[in-house]
């Protein structure tokens, strides 16, 4: 097995809030939620501490075959959530993340994903499939919208008053139900984790990556989901990259964007060619 990654800040200027961990038939992605500082203002440390702590927890948990991958993920969740609670007040808000993952389990490949990071699975035939939870993007909009029509005053809001509503729908739906779910302090969000597994023969690769990193196919259309796979497989993941970022810069022309022009963009395969 060949195990390739690449990781990068949407810009130089900024910390990378994505997080890579890998081990021997293992790989691990972790992409932090970029919230404001405001909305974490009980936790002293940084969402890229988190990330980071998250990813390095996981990934050792997951040397141990005998240890489902959800249950790996829990305790991953509450050693960090220890290791800052002595310092942090949650109420106030803290950093969380969501997970991607890949583990080779015998004569099997296994994966999972909480939120919108994504696993890309490509059989040797070409045929190739992601895995995801898009809870995160109905729910905040169904959220975003009542309380638009909740407001008292009749005129549009603002861009401003807007962007304000969209974070306050994210806060609420966050591990909620009727919401998305995704890591921060609470292990049972591992329940809504998606996991699966398949046999190794007639597997050409398994990807892991941020949303940053699927950008391309999601949301730019740099490029269509089988060449993500087919070209991640074969190594080109900086040109890849360079593809999803050229195709960021076009979202400034777009009247109906409005969210972050670059993002954190990381992505982890394992190829069994």
């Amino acid at each position: 097995m060949r195990t390739i990654s690449l990781t990068l800040p949407a810009s130089a200027e900024r910390d990378n809030e994505d997080a890579i961990a890998l081990a021997d038939g293992i790989g691990v992605v972790v992409d932090g939620a970029g919230i404001p500082a405001e909305l974490r203002r009980g936790c002293t440390h940084t969402v890229a501490w988190y990330s980071r702590a998250l990813a390095d927890a996981f990934c050792a948990r997951l040397a141990d075959r005998g240890t489902p991958m959800r249950d790996a993920l829990a305790g991953a969740i509450a050693e960090v959530t220890a290791r800052h609670a002595g310092t942090c007040t949650f109420e106030g808000g803290s950093p969380s993340a969501t997970v991607a993952a890949w583990r080779v389990d015998g004569a099997e490949v296994e994966h999972l994903v909480l939120c919108d990071a994504s696993i890309v699975l490509r059989d040797v035939s070409g045929r190739t499939r992601e895995i995801t939870d898009d809870r995160i993007e109905h729910s905040v909009e169904r959220r975003t919208r009542e309380l638009l029509s909740a407001r008292t005053d009749r005129t549009k809001a603002s861009p401003d008053e807007l962007a304000a509503l969209r974070w306050r729908a994210l806060e609420e739906c966050r591990n909620a139900p009727d919401g998305f779910w995704c890591a921060q302090t609470d292990p049972e969000v591992v329940a809504e984790a998606l996991v699966g597994r398949q046999t190794i023969v007639g597997t050409s690769a398994v990807i892991a990556a941020s949303d940053g990193g699927t950008r391309g196919f999601q949301l730019v259309d740099a490029h269509d989901l089988r060449a993500f796979a087919r070209r991640a497989e074969c190594g080109e993941l900086a040109a890849l990259a360079a593809e999803i970022r050229a195709g960021e810069e076009h979202l400034r022309d777009r009247s109906d964007f409005d969210g972050k022009i670059h993002d954190d963009l990381t992505i982890v395969v394992g190829s069994f060619g």
